[in-house]
C-alpha cells in the first residue's frame, strides 16, 4: 500500500518526462498504478485468504456457526469486495488530486481538460473488472486445493480475457478475406461468454477528452451482463463448496 501511494505521488515527477499530451499520459499512469494495485490484492491476498481458511482450519470454525456454505462464499466475497472498494477509493481520491495538481502546473495546451465524471467512470470500470476476477478466484479456490495452483489459474484466466479480443479481431479480419472458416469465428465470439472482454470497461481515454456520451450508455448492457456473469460464477462456487469434502 505504501509503495502504491508513493507510485501515485510519483506522478508529479512522471509528467516532467512527457513532452506532449501530458494529461492523457498522466491519467494512464494513475489508472495503471490503480490496476496494478488491484491485481496485487487479488492474486496475492484474495487467493491466499481462501487458501489460509482451509490450511489453518479457519473455515471449520466459521462453518461451525449456523451459516451455510453458500453464505460463507458470499460473505467472503463481499468482505474482500469491500476491502477492494476502500482501496480503490483511497487511490482514486489521491489520483484525482495529483491529476488536478498536474493540470494546474502545465499550460492548457498540454492538459486542457479533466473530467471528474469520466475519472469516476474509469475507476468504476476498473472495479467491475476486479470484482469479476475475484468471483473467478472464489470458484477456483473451491475446485482446487492450495493457493499456488489457484494463483496460476487466476492469472491464466486474466491473460485469456485480455488476449482473446486481440486474437478474435485478428482472425475476424482474416475471415473478411475468406481465409478462415465461419465456424471458427463463431466459436471465438461465443468464448466471450466464458472469458469476458475487459477492454469494454476501459474508459481512461475519456478522462481528458471533452467528448463523451451520457454515463448510462457506457454501462447500459455491459454492466447487466457483468453482474449476471458474476452471479452465475458465485452460484457455481456455492455449489462446489456445498459438495466439497473439507476434512
Amino acid at each position: 500500500m505504501l509503495l502504491t501511494l508513493l507510485l501515485e505521488v510519483g506522478g508529479l515527477l512522471f509528467f516532467d518526462f512527457i513532452p506532449r499530451d501530458i494529461g492523457r499520459a498522466s491519467a494512464d499512469f494513475i489508472l495503471s498504478v490503480g490496476w496494478l494495485t488491484g491485481c496485487l490484492f487479488l492474486f496475492f491476498h484474495a487467493v491466499q485468504v481462501m487458501a489460509w481458511d482451509e490450511e489453518r482450519r479457519t473455515i471449520h470454525t466459521i462453518l461451525a456457526r449456523p451459516i451455510s456454505r453458500p453464505q460463507y462464499v458470499l460473505g467472503v466475497f463481499l468482505g474482500l469486495a469491500m476491502l477492494l472498494f476502500l482501496l480503490n477509493c483511497i487511490l482514486a481520491i489521491l489520483g484525482y488530486v495529483i491529476l488536478a495538481l498536474i493540470k494546474g502546473s502545465v499550460k492548457p495546451i498540454f492538459f486542457h481538460h479533466l473530467s471528474t465524471g469520466h475519472f469516476l467512470l474509469s475507476w468504476l470500470g476498473l472495479y467491475c473488472i476486479e470484482l469479476t476476477i475475484l468471483s473467478v478466484i472464489m470458484l477456483f479456490s473451491g475446485l482446487i486445493r492450495g493457493g499456488f495452483p489457484v494463483l496460476l489459474l487466476s492469472i491464466s484466466y486474466y491473460f485469456i480475457c485480455t488476449g482473446l479480443p486481440v486474437v478474435r479481431d485478428s482472425l475476424m479480419a482474416l475471415a473478411g478475406e475468406g481465409e478462415i472458416s465461419r465456424s471458427l469465428s463463431t466459436i471465438l465470439r461465443w468464448l466471450t461468454a466464458l472469458f469476458p472482454d475487459f477492454n469494454r470497461f476501459d474508459f481512461k481515454a475519456l478522462i481528458t477528452s471533452e467528448q463523451g456520451k451520457p454515463f448510462i450508455q457506457y454501462f447500459s448492457t455491459d454492466i447487466v451482463l457483468m453482474i449476471t456473469y458474476m452471479t452465475v460464477i458465485l452460484w457455481c462456487a456455492s455449489i462446489v463448496y456445498q459438495r466439497r469434502d473439507l476434512q
